[in-house]
């Protein structure tokens, strides 16, 4: 078993409806270069992806 007890376990990934990914990307794309937000989607975006291969 892992250290967090959670061996085997997935992780459930919240589906966004499409109108709101849009906006995100919108406001994504308003972002002053550099922003450090940007980074933290980015992954965040990999983990989604993890938890979606776990299932």
């Amino acid at each position: 078993m892992g250290s967090d007890g959670l061996h085997g376990a997935c992780t459930p990934v919240v589906e966004y409806p499409r109108a709101e990914q849009a906006r995100v990307a919108d406001e994504v794309a308003a972002l002053p270069d550099g922003a450090v937000i940007v980074q933290w989607m980015a992954d965040y975006a990999v983990l989604r992806e993890q938890a979606r291969a776990c299932r």
